[in-house]
């Protein structure tokens, strides 16, 4: 057998993210509440951590007078009290995505603001690898060729795209959602079903619709040149199944990730960022209970070896690798050598790979004891994983769970 990549890390058969928006947060206290109960195996306010790798969002600033949670206080540059918990999830990496620069559902948003936040991530020294578009109408610093969306449009004022690029932004969220169970996945009577349906309604009830809505296909990373003429990566979220617009705050959430629909991942066998408000409408007297039964069902399909669980940003960073990977084989001495090369080929130009961007990469081979791993002339910890339900023996560069710094 020649070597080639399997598709989710060993044993996983689908990978999922939950890409929560910050909007609504109902307060500090629960925000910090919620995310340590998803992140941590320490007692929290609503029962024992969960242990998983879930990522979250922020804002630099908040233009409305609703509460927010946000980095700055209002429109200032003064810190707000929030401003630690956002530093120490940037460095953790349990903040990978930045929801706009701010919210700006009243107007106001000008270059100045994302040059005051771009500065305090380069102080910090992090970058923020997801952007997501927030609001209605008067947040025109939101990016795409749609209407009202200005922030890749170099002749206006809230143009900023080259600013969310340095501050590492590679993936980009317009807008578009889909009700297909897995992107990328196997063509189940599920996702073709349902892809079928999607196509119609593009064509009959949103035929006028100019905003983003979905794309016929189901990927979940497809390439998109904005107006300033940059090229990057734009990905889609998964709403729901039955087509209809919910909240998608605290009590949406179980519906989401009910046990038949992560069923249904695990049989069609695709990638999915499940997009909600998590921190929106939670209650510190308890989270709802089939909310918290249906995550307990998420993680025993973990912990079992169904369903790959990471940020964001790193599922999205592992998808991209692990379709555009080079590397070379040659045998010798009856041992497999396989090189990872530190430059891959994507439709939006050569891109760099670094070591920690391996992590989950599973190779099938014939094998496993007489297979070595190497990049940049270095030699890779592996691990030799027996057969999976295919029949075939792989090895793998280990999985490395981000540390929840609380």
């Amino acid at each position: 057998m020649i070597p080639s990549l399997r598709e989710f890390p060993y044993p996983y058969r689908c990978a999922l993210a939950i890409s929560s928006d910050i909007d609504n947060a109902s307060s500090h206290e629960s925000f910090i509440a919620i995310m340590d109960y998803l992140n941590s195996t320490s007692d929290t306010s609503f029962g024992p951590g969960l242990g998983l790798e879930i990522g979250n969002s922020f804002w630099f600033f908040n233009s409305t007078d609703n509460y927010q949670l946000s980095y700055f206080k209002g429109l200032t540059s003064q810190l707000s009290s929030f401003a630690p918990v956002i530093r120490e999830l940037w460095e953790s990496g349990h903040i990978d995505t930045i929801h706009s620069w701010g919210n700006f559902d009243k107007g106001g948003f000008s270059r100045s603001f994302a040059e005051m936040g771009l500065n305090e991530l380069q102080k910090a020294n992090v970058k923020i690898p997801v952007w997501v578009n927030h609001g209605i109408g008067l947040n025109h610093q939101k990016v795409g060729n749609y209407p009202h969306m200005f922030g890749d449009d170099q002749s206006h004022e809230a143009y900023h795209l080259d600013l969310a690029i340095e501050a590492g932004c590679e993936y980009f969220w317009t807008g578009k959602v889909t009700h297909v169970i897995g992107q990328d996945s196997h063509p189940t009577f599920s996702v073709q079903s349902k892809l079928m349906i999607q196509w119609l309604m593009k064509r009959t009830r949103y035929r006028h619709v100019i905003d983003p809505i979905y794309d016929d296909g189901n990927q979940l990373l497809f390439p998109i040149q904005f107006r300033d003429q940059t090229k990057t990566w734009e990905f889609i979220r998964y709403m729901n199944a039955w087509g209809k617009e919910q909240v998608l705050d605290i009590h949406d959430l179980a519906t989401q990730l009910s046990p038949g629909m992560v069923n249904q991942l695990i049989k069609n066998r695709g990638f999915m960022l499940l997009y909600t408000h998590f921190n929106e409408h939670v209650n510190m007297d308890g989270l709802p209970k089939v909310l918290t039964k249906n995550l307990s069902y998420l993680k025993k399909k973990n912990f079992e070896g169904d369903v790959f669980i990471a940020t964001s940003s790193r599922l999205l960073k592992y998808k991209e690798v692990h379709d555009y990977l080079n590397f070379k084989v040659d045998s010798s001495n009856d041992l497999t050598n396989i090189h990872i090369d530190s430059k891959m080929d994507t439709p939006i130009g050569e891109k760099s790979v670094e070591r920690n961007q391996l992590f989950g990469l599973t190779f099938y081979v014939d094998h496993p004891p007489k297979t070595k791993v190497w990049f940049n002339k270095e030699e890779l910890e592996i691990k030799r994983n027996p057969k999976d339900e295919s029949g075939n023996l792989s090895v793998m560069v280990p999985w490395k769970k981000l540390s929840y710094p609380r």
